[in-house]
């Protein structure tokens, strides 16, 4: 079944992102909560639809590069399937739908919208041409989507976990980076690739997936802890299997340009991600 162009341009393989967002329903011990669920899914239904904004200003900034691309050219905008102004009229009716959404929640979670619109569009128009920052700017995202729902329901989690969210977004911004200097003419219109070369992201890697494993461990330690339910620290082979999964995607299998397919795509790695949620659950709860 071929996706329509206007859906395409939302990008719905990337809404999985937004899981982040439920994060602290799991870590707060909040699962059990109906009312918590209810927050955390306006929460999330809020961000997804100031990131699918952002998506389509992506996609109006970059066509002319994504033309390039041997799997971006496709995308409706950079294709000609569809009209800048059709683009233009969904971006103001999402973003309306957005705002009412999030009118609903702690007043805390519209300046997280705010700040992550901010950052996206200096992303787009600037900062995404500089290597390194790019990827921080990326990971920040990430990191502001656990925010919004900690604001959702108003609780405080581990700054561990933050962090490991952090370093584990470099990480996989890393690898897409990496990937993507394997298509030469791409590489060679964007700023920012220019600035990487295959050994310096195969150390950033290694770094930044051996902290985020290190800080996932002191997160269970930190929860057996203040718990005793010192299961959870076996979860830690969870989340190694999963980096290490992803290394083998990247140097095995040449893939790797979008990080949040492969849990799709890869039968072993979505395995490996219900695998850990269920024996998580199972502990905490």
């Amino acid at each position: 079944m071929k996706i329509p162009p206007w859906l395409r341009l939302l990008r719905p393989q990337q809404w999985i992102k937004n899981a982040f967002v439920f994060a602290p329903l799991f870590f707060a011990h909040r699962f059990l909560d109906v009312h918590s669920w209810i927050l955390s899914s306006l929460a999330a239904l809020g961000f997804l639809c100031i990131s699918c904004v952002v998506y389509i200003v992506n996609d109006v900034r970059d066509a002319s590069e994504d033309r390039l691309h041997p799997v971006k050219k496709n995308r409706p905008l950079a294709s000609g399937e569809m009209p800048l102004w059709h683009a233009g009229a969904m971006a103001v009716v999402i973003s309306a739908a957005g705002g009412i959404i999030l009118a609903f929640l702690p007043r805390a979670c519209l300046a997280t919208a705010a700040v992550y619109v901010g950052l996206n569009l200096g992303y787009t128009l600037w900062w995404k041409q500089f290597a390194l920052i790019d990827i921080f700017f990326v990971a920040s995202c990430y990191v502001l989507r656990v925010l919004m729902g900690c604001y959702a329901l108003q609780v405080v989690i581990s700054p561990w976990i933050i962090l490991t969210t952090f370093l584990l977004a470099l990480f996989l911004g890393f690898g897409k980076r990496y990937h993507e200097l394997g298509f030469e003419e791409y590489a060679r219109k964007k700023l920012n690739l220019q600035h990487y070369n295959r050994n310096l992201l195969d150390r950033l890697m290694t770094i930044c997936g051996g902290a985020a494993l290190i800080t996932y461990a002191i997160y269970t330690a930190e929860i057996v802890r203040t718990t005793g339910k010192v299961e959870l620290t076996y979860t830690t082979a969870f989340v190694a299997f999963g980096l290490f999964r992803y290394l083998q995607s990247i140097y095995v299998y040449h893939q790797g340009g979008e990080p949040e397919a492969i849990i799709f795509k890869d039968k072993l790695q979505l395995a490996n991600v219900v695998a850990w949620l269920a024996v998580t659950m199972w502990i905490l709860f």
